[in-house]
C-alpha cells in the first residue's frame, strides 16, 4: 500500500482497503458531499465488507475495488448543505445514492455496464439484505459490511470478531454517528415523506417526530399503509370481476 494512502493498515483484520485512483476519488467525493461521521460510517462499512469477503469462500474472488467503492458512496443520499441539490425530491435515499454513484463511477472509471449495475444494486439494496444477500458477491458483501456497522460483533453471520470490530472503529471513529442517524432519518421524513412510508425510514419519523408535525406524519403514513393498500385494492376490484 502506498505510504500516502488515505486508508490505514488493518493488521488484526488482515485486510487492505485498495488504494486506487477510483477509491481515492470516491473518498474525496463522499467527503465533499456528506458529513464527517457519514464518511467514517462508509469507511467502516468498507472494512467490514472486506473482512466478510475474506471469510466467505464464494466472495473470495469478488472485486474488492467495487465493494469499497459501493460502501464509500452508499450514503450519498444523505448529502448535506448545498450538496442537497444533487438529490431528487421523489426517490428513496438509497436510489439517490445509487444513481449518483453510478454516474460518478461512469465518469471516473472504465467500468462497463455490468459492473456499473453491480455498484448500483449494491447501494440501492443495501438496506434490504433479504434481497441483497441473494445477489452477486459485491452486492451481498456490501450489504453485510454496512449492516455490521450497526451490529458490530453481534452481526448475524457470527463472522466478525470483537478484535476486528475494535480495530476498524479505532481506525474510523464513530464521531457523532449515533446522534446523526436519527436526525438524517427524520430529515428524510420531513423533506420527502412519500419516499419513507413503505420502509424503515418511516419508523424514525413515526417514533421521533413530535407535536403536530409528528401527528401529521403518522396520519399520512397510515394512509399509505401497504397492507391497507393491497387489501383495499383487492376489495375495490371486486366490481370488475
Amino acid at each position: 500500500m502506498p505510504t500516502d494512502s488515505p486508508f490505514p493498515q488493518l493488521p488484526v483484520s488482515g485486510i487492505t482497503i485498495p488504494t486506487t485512483a477510483l477509491t481515492t476519488a470516491a473518498l474525496s467525493y463522499s467527503r465533499e458531499h456528506t458529513s464527517a461521521s457519514t464518511v467514517n460510517h462508509c469507511l467502516r462499512s468498507a472494512a467490514f465488507a472486506l473482512i466478510f469477503a475474506s471469510k466467505i469462500p464464494p466472495y473470495a474472488a469478488a472485486d474488492a475495488e467495487a465493494i469499497v467503492l459501493s460502501c464509500i458512496l452508499h450514503d450519498l443520499g444523505w448529502a448535506i448543505g448545498d450538496s442537497k441539490a444533487l438529490l431528487s425530491s421523489d426517490k428513496r435515499f438509497e436510489v439517490d445514492g445509487a444513481d449518483l454513484a453510478r454516474e460518478f463511477t461512469r465518469t471516473h472509471s472504465d467500468y462497463d455496464e455490468v459492473r456499473l449495475q453491480e455498484v448500483w444494486d449494491a447501494i440501492a439494496l443495501h438496506t434490504t439484505p433479504s434481497i441483497a444477500l441473494h445477489k452477486q458477491p459485491v452486492v451481498a458483501a456490501t450489504a453485510m459490511g454496512i449492516l455490521a456497522d450497526f451490529t458490530g460483533p453481534h452481526h448475524p453471520s457470527g463472522l466478525l470478531t470483537v478484535a476486528e470490530y475494535k480495530e476498524v472503529v479505532g481506525a474510523f471513529p464513530r464521531l457523532d454517528f449515533r446522534e446523526e442517524l436519527p436526525r438524517v432519518m427524520c430529515g428524510l421524513c420531513r423533506d420527502k415523506p412519500a419516499t419513507t412510508y413503505d420502509n424503515f425510514v418511516g419508523e424514525f419519523g413515526a417514533e421521533l417526530l413530535e407535536g403536530t408535525e409528528g401527528e401529521s406524519y403518522r396520519a399520512d403514513r397510515d394512509k399509505h399503509n401497504v397492507r391497507k393498500m393491497l387489501l383495499g385494492g383487492l376489495e375495490a376490484t371486486k366490481q370488475y370481476e
